[in-house]
Order: C-alpha cells, then structure tokens, then sequence
C-alpha cells in the first residue's frame, strides 16, 4: 500500500500530457549573430531546441484573448504573451540558432532546453527543468521542480528547493545545492563538483 501511494504521489506532479493540436501562433524572425532569446512566461511549457538558421521560429498554443509578442532588441530578442484581464497558460515550442544564448523566467513553468551551444540560464518556481545535450554554462534553479542536466559540455550552477537534481553525462565545473532533495550525479567529468543538501 505504501508503494502505491509513492507512486501516484509522483503521477500528480507530472505536467500534463500537451494537445495534439496545431499551434495558434507561427512566427519566424531572422536575427543577428550575438543576440540573446529572452523569455517571460507566466504558465505553461516552454520547449526550445536548435538548428542551424540565424532564425528564431516561435510557436505557441493559448487561448485566444492571448497575443503572442516577439520583439527584436539591439542585444535580444525578448518574447512575451498579453492577455486581457489575468495572465493564462502559453505553452511554447521555439526553434533558435544553436549560437544563441538563452534565459527563461517564470512562475509555472516546465522548462526544457535542447542543444544549445551558448549560455542558458533557466528560472522557475513550481515546475521541472530539463537540460540536453549542448555546451556553455548552464543555470537552472527552481522551487517545487525537479532539475535534470543530461549530456552538457560546461559549467553547470542546479540549485532546486523541495525537489532533486540528476545530472548525467556531464564533462564540466558542477555546483549543485538543494533544500530537502537529492542530488545524483553520474558519468560526471569534472576538476571541481560541490554538492550541497540540507
């Protein structure tokens, strides 16, 4: 009976499962070598992978008193929803260069990162953080999420309260620290690894 219970405690915390739907905004932008994607999302899930265009493609999926804003700065491109009356649930899948460095913020956020080859810094308060592959430093911290750095070629900062930290595969500086969680780390090359829980 307690294993049963472990287990559909752990059911509950997954996201759930996204629509098979096409997505109610498309857009794609060229942008500039150096450039930094910044995203701001209240809710939601935010997917981003990489290619090999100097394009950024944004797709997202909200409801329809959302608008989707991509807007193009002199050192970033900085992407954000508005909706009338209070903020809902965007979820989003962006495509950048594998050059572009990356920083995701919000509130409900599952976070996940695939191939970058600069920067990435992620924050969230309740939601999981999943890091693949790439290169650069890597900074992930969230409250009430599990953080999972997985094949990174760089420093890697983890920091999550109430949940764990798994990373796998990683040739680079780790610090990782958390407050009743665990920390798990394998396949790890590195000159210096500090790991903290309390």
């Amino acid at each position: 009976m307690l294993i049963a219970t472990v287990l559909l405690a752990g059911l509950v915390a997954l996201p759930q499962a996204r629509e098979a739907r096409p997505p109610d905004s498309d857009q794609t932008v060229a942008v500039a070598r150096g450039a930094r994607l910044s995203v701001d999302n209240f809710a939601g899930e935010v997917i981003v992978k990489t290619w090999d265009r100097d394009q950024l493609r944004v797709q997202a999926r909200h409801p329809s008193r959302t608008k989707i804003d991509v807007r193009q700065g002199a050192a970033a491109v900085n992407v954000r929803s508005h909706t009338s009356g209070a903020p809902g649930s965007v979820d989003y899948d962006i495509t950048a260069p594998t050059w572009m460095a990356v920083k995701i913020e919000g509130t409900f956020n599952f976070i996940t990162v695939e191939g970058s080859q600069n920067e990435v810094s992620a924050t969230t308060v309740r939601g999981d953080i999943v890091f693949r592959g790439g290169t650069g430093t890597v900074t992930a911290k969230s409250i009430e999420g599990e953080v999972i750095v997985e094949g990174a070629r760089g420093r890697v900062h983890a920091s999550s309260v109430n949940q764990g930290i798994r990373v796998t595969d990683v040739s680079g500086d780790i610090n990782a620290d958390t407050n009743n969680g665990s920390i798990i780390l394998t396949k790890v090359t590195a000159s210096n690894v500090e790991a903290t829980t309390i």
